[in-house]
Formats: structure tokens, sequence, C-alpha cells
């Protein structure tokens, strides 16, 4: 009986916790993907005047420091992000996916700038910037796109594939079935 209403307890809390609005100032992620050592998540994020909006994070992850021992192994590692603005509704962030698909159609060296929020490390976002992006086209490797952006005091590079946009565009179809009304 105790497991039952633990149980119960458990799924209850987890239903509230989901079922709150999105807090001020706090990245509510939607889905996310990783690819080498690049990480790329869809969010919702609110700002304190009540502004709702949907952003792609871009990021890249390098280790500063990694230690190796017999019984030991740790890293301490650090990510350039960059939160490239969507919409404000879940139609915007699909349509912001499409054109990116579409724009990996173009030929290699094609350039595009996108609105984007520079992340704190903290879930929170700064002023608005800009990041570039060129398609190009590595040796042995299919077309992607890659977004040059500042990110604490130096520019950051993220490569996006095809791969991911069609994951992240599954997870966020996935994410309106189980949300309707979000």
């Amino acid at each position: 009986m105790k497991r039952i209403l633990t149980t119960l307890a458990l799924a209850c809390m987890t239903f509230f916790a989901v079922a709150q609005n999105s807090p001020f100032g706090m990245k509510m992620e939607i889905a996310e993907v990783g690819q080498d050592d690049n990480e790329y998540s869809i969010f919702t994020y609110q700002d304190p005047d009540g502004a709702l909006g949907y952003y792609l994070g871009v990021g890249h992850e390098f280790d500063l420091l990694r230690i190796f021992g017999d019984d030991l192994s740790s890293s301490f590692s650090l990510v350039d992000e960059t939160a490239l603005v969507m919409g404000e509704t879940m139609d915007d962030a699909f349509a912001f996916l499409d054109s990116l698909l579409e724009l990996l159609e173009e030929a290699p060296g094609t350039t595009a700038a996108f609105p984007c929020r520079l992340t704190t490390g903290a879930d929170q976002l700064f002023a608005p910037s800009t990041a570039h992006a060129v398609v190009v086209k590595r040796f042995l490797q299919a077309k992607r796109l890659s977004f040059l952006f500042e990110s604490g005091g130096h520019t950051a590079e993220v490569d996006l594939t095809k791969s991911a946009i069609k994951s992240l565009r599954w997870n966020l179809e996935l994410y309106r079935k189980l949300h309707p009304n979000g």
C-alpha cells in the first residue's frame, strides 16, 4: 500500500510540475539533441515583461581540463552557446526549422544572419545579438550550417547538420502532440 501511495504522490508531483506555466527568466527545455561535441535544444523563455518566445540553443562543449587517474576520470568543460530566436509561437518554431532545412539546400558558401540572444550558463538570456550561418561542405561529410557568434569575448563556432534539425523537428512535433494547449 505504501508503494502505491508513494507512486501516486510522485506522479501527482510530476504532473503539477509539468503543468505549470513557464517561470520568468528561466529556460524551459522542449527538445534536445547532441551530436559530436555540439548540443542543440529547443526551449521557451519568458522575459520579466511577460513576452514568451521559442529559441533554438546551439552550443559547443569543450574540455578545459581533463584528469585521468587509476580510479578517477573527470573533466571540467565549458559550453559556448547562443539562442537563435525562433518566434513567439510553436508554428513560428516549425517555420524556422523548415527555413534552416531550406538553407541547407543552397550552395556551399551561402550565408544568412539570424537574430539571437547570448546565454549566461545560468539558463538566462542576455540582450539581442546576431549569429551568422554559412552553408559548408566538409570533406567526406554532408552539408551543414556553421554558426558563428560571440561568446565570452571570443568567436564561437557550432555546426548544425540536417539530421540534427530533423531530430529537433520530430521532437517538437512529439511535444505538440503531448501538450496540445501549450
